[in-house]
C-alpha cells in the first residue's frame, strides 16, 4: 500500500474502511492527510450544517427536522446516512445566500469515527445504546465516536442533546457549545442546566404536549394530534422542535407539521387495519433498542389485543434483556414471538432462557404467515426484527417490502378482509 501513497496530497475515508484496518494504519503511519467523506462533503456545502446521530430515531428526526426547516422558508437538503451522500449536496445554488441554506445531516457511527474538523452549526445526540459493537469492539468506542459530532463546536453553536439518556449524558460534559436539553426531567431541574430545552409530558399527565423554554421564554406544542406514534417518538419530535427554532422557524409551522408528519416507511408503519387486526412493519428496527421501543409502542396504542412480534435475522453483538424484559413485565393481553432468520435458533434461545417459549421458523415468509393465522380474530402482528437483515435481505427496506408483499398476499385471500394496504 504504502507506494500508492507517496504523491497522495489527501485521502478521503468512506464510512466503509475501519480506523483498525491495514489500509488506515498504512495513512496514518505515512502521515497522508484525510478526511472524511461526510467532513469534506459539510466543508464544501459553505452554509449551515445540522448534523443528527444516535443509535434510533436519526432519519426520523432528520426529516422532521428538514420538514420544518422547509416549510418556515429555509433552502434545505437532507443527506448523510438518509438518502443522497454528503458529498453530493454539493455548495449552495446561491453562495450568497450561504446561511440560509441548510445541510441536514444524518450520520452514523462508522460516518463519524474518522472525522477530526467536523464543526457543525447544530448538533443532536438522540441516545446511545447498544449497536454495531462488532466494528467498535465496545459501547464505550461506539459512544466515543458519536462523540465526535460535538467535539468541536464552539460557543456560538447549539447542541441538542437527550438529558434522560446517561451515555449521552456523559458525553456531553465537555461540550462547549450551549446546549439544548430535551427529555422529562422537571423545568427545575431543566432550567438548572441549560435555558434552552424541550420537556416531554411525564406518562403520568394527561396532557401529551412538549413544553420548550428559549432563554427562558415558554413555548407548548402539543402532541395528541401527531401521526408519530409512541413515546420515543417524542424524544424525536422534542429534538426537532430545538433545532427549528433556532432557525427561527416559527411556532405555528413547527406545530403543523408535527400534525401532518406522516412516519418514515419501515417504522412502525401500519401498513393493514382491518376491524381490531392491525399490521405494522417496523423493519427499520434492526438493534434490540429499536425494537422495545416499537413494542413499548404497540403496548400504549393497542393495549387491548393480543400481539404476535416477529424477530430475529442477523443478530447483533449485545443483550436480549431489555426487549425480553419489557415482554415478560407486560400484564397486558398475550404476547406471542415469533423468531426467524439465520440466528432464530440463537435469538430463541434467549428467549427460553427468560421463559418466554417463541415459535420459530426459518425464514420471515413462514413466520409472518404463522402470525397472521394465529391472530385471525384480531390483535397486532409486529414485524420489529431487532437484526440486521443481511441473512435474506439486501437491506432493511427490503426486508420491510418484502413483509409487506407477505402481508398483501395473505390477507387479500382471506375470507372477509376488508383492511386497505
Amino acid at each position: 500500500i504504502a507506494p500508492h501513497l507517496a504523491e497522495v496530497a489527501l485521502v478521503v475515508v468512506s464510512p466503509g474502511v475501519p480506523l483498525e484496518s491495514t489500509i488506515f494504519g498504512s495513512i496514518k503511519r505515512h502521515k497522508v492527510p484525510y478526511v472524511s467523506e461526510l467532513e469534506l462533503g459539510v466543508q464544501l456545502h459553505q452554509g449551515a450544517v445540522v448534523v443528527v446521530t444516535g443509535s434510533n430515531g436519526k432519519s426520523t428526526t432528520a426529516t422532521l427536522i428538514e420538514r420544518m426547516l422547509r416549510q418556515g422558508g429555509c433552502s434545505t437538503r437532507l443527506c448523510g446516512n438518509i438518502g443522497s451522500p454528503v458529498l453530493t449536496s454539493g455548495a449552495p445554488v446561491d453562495s450568497s445566500q450561504s446561511r440560509e441554506s441548510i445541510l441536514v445531516v444524518e450520520a452514523s457511527s462508522y460516518q463519524l469515527e474518522a472525522c477530526t474538523v467536523l464543526k457543525p452549526d447544530v448538533s443532536v445526540v438522540l441516545n446511545i445504546s447498544d449497536n454495531h459493537l462488532e466494528r467498535h469492539g465496545s459501547l464505550e468506542r461506539y459512544a466515543a465516536a458519536k462523540e465526535r459530532v460535538l467535539r468541536l463546536q464552539s460557543e456560538g453553536d447549539l447542541s441538542v442533546v437527550n438529558g434522560d439518556d446517561p451515555w449521552v449524558r456523559d458525553i456531553s460534559r465537555s461540550c462547549r457549545a450551549q446546549l439544548g436539553l430535551f427529555g422529562t426531567a422537571s423545568e427545575g431541574e431543566l432550567n438548572g442546566r441549560s435555558s434552552t430545552w424541550a420537556r416531554i409530558s411525564s406518562s403520568d399527565t394527561s396532557r401529551d404536549s412538549i413544553v420548550v423554554s428559549l432563554g427562558g421564554v415558554r413555548e407548548e406544542y402539543r402532541t395528541d394530534g401527531a401521526r408519530l406514534l409512541g413515546r420515543h417518538n417524542r424524544y424525536n419530535i422534542a429534538a426537532a422542535i430545538l433545532v427549528a427554532r433556532r432557525f427561527r422557524v416559527e411556532p405555528r409551522v413547527v406545530q403543523e407539521v408535527i400534525n401532518n408528519f406522516e412516519p418514515l416507511e419501515h417504522r412502525l408503519e401500519i401498513v393493514w387495519r382491518d376491524g381490531p387486526r392491525v399490521i405494522i412493519n417496523d423493519s427499520k428496527s434492526t438493534t434490540v433498542a429499536a425494537s422495545v421501543a416499537g413494542i413499548a409502542m404497540v403496548f400504549s396504542h393497542f393495549s387491548s389485543l393480543p400481539v404476535a412480534l416477529l424477530i430475529g435475522g442477523l443478530s447483533k453483538a449485545g443483550s436480549w434483556q431489555p426487549l425480553l424484559r419489557i415482554i415478560r413485565e407486560h400484564r397486558g393481553p398475550r404476547v406471542s414471538v415469533v423468531c426467524f432468520g439465520k440466528d432464530r435458533s440463537l435469538v430463541a434461545n434467549h428467549c427460553r432462557d427468560v421463559g418466554i417459549d417463541p415459535v420459530v421458523y426459518p425464514t420471515l415468509r413462514e413466520a409472518t404467515r404463522h402470525a397472521l393465522g394465529a391472530l385471525t380474530e384480531g390483535g397486532v402482528v409486529l414485524l420489529s426484527p431487532g437484526c440486521a437483515s443481511f441473512d435474506e435481505f439486501i437491506d432493511f427496506e427490503h426486508r420491510g417490502a418484502e413483509f409487506k408483499r407477505y402481508v398483501h398476499e395473505d390477507m387479500v385471500h382471506q375470507a372477509g378482509a376488508g383492511g386497505v394496504l
